[in-house]
């Protein structure tokens, strides 16, 4: 009975493996018990003959043993064992490569036979949702198989459909951000956004993030507060990455209460949390960024819900950054970084990334998930360098942001130049905000003399004030000092922001400097391609500068 239970089993699973690659062998009851009945006689013939000679060579080694002396015939026992131990490690080893090697094959073959049904289903398909259900499932699979050109060449062609579809075309956007073709990416989410008539809250959220990573932050700031708007500013996800733009772009305050929205809006938002501690500590606040985590652990805790590792990273990093901070160091204002001391206590305590996006508005029928590509990673670049300031010099911050919040200039500008006053003449978190807000108000000289404070004083920590005099040098037209100033900026956070390049590009070739108007353009350009492919409109901007470069070198030459 147990033998035949044993044989019904065998055949149940041989049937399962058979079944997803020939379907036609799944009826044969018969045919496959003939197999197991046959397998299984033969598994017996070999114990058979695997016992035989086993016998006969135990009797072989009896007889060599009676001739032999006591200890050689021992020696002779442990060296067989030895070496059939060994020869059975290797068989297994060479077994277990053999497995390995035609798993992936296999696997491949699997792809490949996928890719093909699809192409095949895809060439029949009359229904337009089920045609685009293929192509994106066949972009999926071309994409895991390592054949990205292909499916950025189907996606382009998806892209190029006339057909109102906004969620085709979104998800469009979205396998094209995932395999870096951002500015392909950007053209997909307007297609989608406009086709709702801008009411297309998901989409224009995609849309901000990737302008955001190309450094096109005006036009990131756009779209991300019209996907609150539309959302009437309950978009947690919306709110998170505007805070992420403000932050970059060096507007702290602005950021901070941005991602206070967020935490209003969406209490267990960890990101927000972890992203509002860092900068209040940053801004002088550690014992209120200290808060902050306290009572988002607290509110976790009373769900019985797990608080994230990334808050307790954070609350570590900052109160060790903190102590670091309070330091006595002579010759140096409170505020200003200890970046020698308490180096190495701070290095690797970075905050981990989140695992997935947090969305609140609603998926419409036929949207996926938003790709890896636009829930980046929420680590930190830098080590967390927090600032000492008193209680007064703080609230005069916060009161100069009330006020520049509330449009009055004036006042903001006042109560800015008295926090710094009352830091000693030095505060940088008010000296680049005033650099701002006098920037609004078109008082362009003063605000380039706040900003040059800040250079002067910490230009590895604010690296983005100089990208801001550059844009200030620009339109006073000091193109020598723009020209440093983006150079600059460049140095210190290209990376972060590639469109530095074009910015100092544009400028170079406003001075006629056309070889390094060229450079700063191709670096643009490898910059893009490092994270996925540059946008047709940089390689033609590459043409023109190398035509008008050969041009002015030729000039000379006809005179």
């Amino acid at each position: 009975m147990k033998m035949l239970l044993t044989a019904g089993a065998t055949a149940t699973l041989l049937a399962c493996a058979l079944a997803p690659h020939a379907p036609a062998q799944t009826p044969s009851a018969k045919g496959g018990e003939a197999v197991v009945r046959e397998r299984r006689a033969t598994a017996r013939s070999s114990k058979d003959e695997q016992a035989q000679k086993q016998e006969a060579t135990s009797a072989a080694s009896k007889d060599d043993s009676k001739d032999k002396p006591k200890g050689e015939s021992a020696k002779g026992e442990a060296a067989a064992k030895d070496e059939s131990t060994s020869k059975g490690e290797a068989k297994l080893k060479m077994d277990a490569a053999a497995k390995d090697a035609a798993s992936e094959d296999g696997a491949a073959k699997k792809d490949e036979v996928g890719v093909d049904e699809l192409r095949a289903q895809l060439a029949s398909a009359a229904d337009a949702a089920e045609r685009a259900r293929l192509q994106h499932a066949l972009v999926e699979r071309l994409t895991k198989s390592g054949e990205r050109a292909e499916a950025v060449e189907l996606l382009r062609s998806m892209l190029a459909e006339e057909r109102f579809d906004p969620p085709f075309f979104y998800n469009t956007g979205n396998a094209l951000a995932r395999l870096g073709e951002s500015d392909a990416a950007i053209e997909a989410y307007r297609k989608a956004v406009a086709q709702r008539r801008g009411n297309y809250s998901r989409a224009q959220h995609n849309l901000g993030v990737v302008l955001t990573r190309l450094g096109r932050w005006e036009e990131a700031e756009e779209s991300l507060t019209a996907a609150l708007r539309q959302e009437s500013y309950t978009y947690a996800e919306a709110s998170y990455s505007l805070g992420r733009l403000r932050a970059l772009r060096g507007e702290a305050g602005l950021a901070i209460e941005e991602w206070q929205r967020t935490l209003r809006i969406k209490p267990d938002h960890a990101d927000s949390a972890v992203a509002l501690a860092r900068a209040l500590a940053e801004d002088g606040d550690a014992v209120r960024a200290l808060a902050v985590l306290d009572d988002f652990g607290a509110r976790l805790s009373r769900r019985g819900a797990v608080v994230p590792r990334e808050i307790a990273l954070a609350r570590g990093e900052i109160v060790a950054a903190a102590n670091v901070a309070a330091e006595p160091s002579h010759g140096v204002s409170s505020s200003e970084e200890r970046e020698t001391k308490g180096g190495d206590a701070l290095k690797g305590a970075k905050v981990s990334a989140a695992k997935s996006e947090k969305v609140s508005a609603a998926r419409a029928p036929g949207e996926r998930e938003s790709p890896t590509a636009l829930r980046e990673s929420r680590t930190p670049s830098t080590r967390l360098r927090t600032l000492v300031v008193s209680r007064e010099t703080y609230s005069l911050l916060q009161r100069a942001r009330e006020a520049r919040e509330a449009q009055r200039g004036e006042e903001a500008v006042a109560l800015y130049r008295r926090a710094i006053e009352s830091n000693g003449g030095y505060f940088a978190p008010a000296d680049l905000e005033l650099g701002f807000t006098l920037a609004g108000m078109q008082r362009t000289e003063e605000a380039v003399a706040s900003l040059l404070v800040v250079t002067e004083r910490q230009p590895a920590r604010y690296p983005i004030a100089f990208y801001h005099l550059g844009r200030l040098y620009e339109h006073l037209d000091r193109l020598e000092q723009a020209d440093a100033a983006y150079a600059r900026a460049i140095e210190l956070m290209g990376d972060q922001s590639p469109q530095f390049f074009i910015d100092l590009s544009r400028v170079r070739e406003r001075e006629g400097k056309y070889a390094d108007a060229l450079s700063a353009a191709e670096q643009y350009v490898r910059a893009m391609e490092r994270v996925g492919a540059a946008p047709e409109w940089a390689r033609e901007r590459v043409a023109l500068l190398q035509k008008k470069l050969a041009d002015s070198a030729a000039q000379p030459a006809k005179n």
